[in-house]
């Protein structure tokens, strides 16, 4: 249903998800599982199996590990761990007692200091975390830490009888706290209910036809929004088989991806952009894989800006492999909408020009809609800013009323920061707020520079960096480019090259272009690119210090 001509869409009524909240879904996938559960894909290549009826056995013994140590509902409870099957235990046990969790990243790449900076930062709560696992110092000495932790997962799963007496919580009851990516404070966290995570799987079960029968396989972080909910809370609510991997795992040979996928027999996955151009990248180690990718239905690609020119090659070089031409979802979604709310198969016709990829319709329970600086609605085809509301939407950030207050508007809507457009009823996500780089009248998109600068064969994919820069304080901004050679060095021709496409591509005249180790590249969780870290190194260091040798 969408309003004629203004860009306004409604997905329709929020479906009635038959469970009265998220513990429920995972006794009703336990009890009805017939062995149905989920396989851990671990940094070796093994794998660890567990039915929902041993991932609910495992849960209510946390619980009783919590509740013998005093814990009450409503409480937060921290959790981190770098071994998933635990992580995943301890998260279920916190939904079944009514605390509400708060999964914090274990990988050293989010920052050591991590669970230091959330801890102290949100009053600090219990903390239940992995075996083995080590804590900064900073944390370790403080005087209330013997009692904040609660130990490591196994021993209180151990020491313990399973308690099913399990909390009753009405639907907009909070359930999870999920924090935000790229911050160096403390990030904020995403308050998100029964209701907000149970309507979301409801609504892209009945879009997408997703069902018990569904065979899933997931690789993003099992602490953020696309791995833990779009997946994982999905899946148990489906009761359908799902399969997860280490990013890492998969980072370190993105062909894995498919080797398990095809091994698993999966119908449904999901990755950022980055992922599908790094695939292409190993196109010539395709040969003796033996994939059958026939069963690959349903492939959501979302979380950054979708490159149409990507996904028609991954089709292509994919289609000997079984997989169907029809099988790319570009969608859109984040931690404030409980994951992805927007999807549409991709075709030729559906991807119009290579600038920009439809998104489709909000999905059942929520409503999106295009206003202009002053807030109101704008015409089709006039890109404005993206707001949305509806049941799957947090009701906002966890005890910050600052933020909240700047983040909704006077009639309750979500600002998401995304600049769109609707054209005939469909929703084009055209980029980040502060993604458009501002030159004189003319407006740059990030992500346009990067896809350009990454074409060219000597520079290595998912490491390019496009964003305003000043060379001096006070001084005027200009487009600064970042980028990775494949020979780890790069050649007077090359930065030459690099210049002269974006100038004849784009009509951009950029000035610095910057070769960079990988590890200089500050990354989210699940990969994409933290454009402000890498303006900040440089402004407060100059050209030299994050730059790798050139020739």
């Amino acid at each position: 249903m969408t309003s004629t001509g203004m860009s306004l869409l409604i997905g329709g009524p929020a479906p009635d998800p038959g469970v009265p909240h998220l513990g429920a879904a995972l006794v009703r996938a336990a009890r009805t599982g017939e062995g149905r559960g989920l396989t851990y894909i671990q940094p070796d290549g093994s794998e660890v199996h567990r039915t929902y009826s041993g991932l609910l056995d495992d849960a209510s013994r946390i619980l009783a590990g919590l509740r013998a140590a005093g814990a009450r509902p409503g409480e937060k409870i921290i959790l981190q761990s770098a071994y998933d099957p635990d992580l995943v235990a301890a998260f279920w046990a916190c939904v079944l007692g009514g605390y509400l969790p708060l999964p914090v990243s274990a990988d050293p790449r989010n920052g050591p200091d991590l669970l230091e900076r959330v801890w102290t930062g949100y009053g600090r709560p219990r903390v239940l975390t992995g075996a083995g696992q080590e804590i900064v110092p900073a944390v370790t000495a403080a005087p209330d830490w013997g009692t904040a932790h609660l130990g490591d997962v196994p021993a209180l799963r151990a020491a313990h009888e399973a308690d099913h007496d399990w909390h009753e919580p009405a639907p907009d009851d909070p359930v999870v706290l999920l924090l935000t990516s790229g911050s160096t404070g403390v990030p904020k966290a995403v308050t998100l209910t029964h209701r907000n995570v149970l309507v979301r799987s409801a609504a892209t079960a009945q879009v997408n036809h997703l069902d018990r029968d569904t065979r899933t396989f997931n690789w993003m972080p099992l602490d953020h929004v696309g791995g833990l909910i779009m997946f994982h809370a999905r899946d148990v609510f489906l009761g359908c088989a799902q399969v997860h991997a280490k990013i890492q795992w998969v980072l370190e040979d993105p062909l894995r991806w498919l080797d398990a996928a095809s091994a698993h027999r999966s119908d449904t996955t999901w990755a950022p952009n980055f992922a599908y151009v790094l695939v292409n990248d190993r196109a010539e180690q395709f040969a003796g894989r033996g994939w059958d990718l026939s069963r690959l239905r349903y492939i959501m690609n979302g979380g950054e800006a979708v490159r149409s020119g990507v996904v028609r090659r991954f089709l292509d070089l994919l289609a000997p492999y079984g997989l169907p031409a029809t099988a790319m979802f570009p969608g859109w979604g984040m931690s404030e909408t409980t994951a992805g709310v927007a999807d549409c198969q991709f075709t030729e016709a559906a991807a119009g020009d290579d600038r920009y990829v439809p998104v489709g319709r909000p999905q059942p329970g929520t409503r999106v809609r295009v206003v202009d600086e002053h807030g109101e609605l704008v015409p089709w085809g006039t890109t404005g800013r993206l707001q949305v509301t509806g049941a799957t939407v947090t009701r906002g950030y966890y005890d910050n009323p600052v933020q909240n207050r700047q983040s909704f508007t006077e009639d309750g809507w979500f600002k998401t920061g995304d600049l769109a457009y609707v054209e005939d009823g469909i929703l084009t996500v055209t980029g980040r707020t502060d993604d458009v780089m501002q030159l004189g009248d003319i407006a740059y998109h990030g992500h346009e520079i990067e896809a350009a600068v990454e074409e060219l064969a000597f520079v290595e994919p998912s490491y390019t960096v496009a964003t305003l820069v000043s060379a001096e304080p006070g001084g005027p901004e200009e487009i600064a480019v970042f980028f990775h050679p494949r020979a780890g060095h790069v050649t007077e021709t090359e930065t030459e090259e690099i210049r002269g496409r974006l100038a004849g591509r784009l009509g951009v005249e950029v000035r610095h272009i910057l070769p960079v180790a990988k590890s200089q590249v500050p990354k989210t969780g699940i990969g994409k690119l933290r454009r402000a870290q890498l303006r900040q190194s440089f402004e407060e260091r100059g050209e030299n210090a994050v730059t790798v040798s050139a020739s």
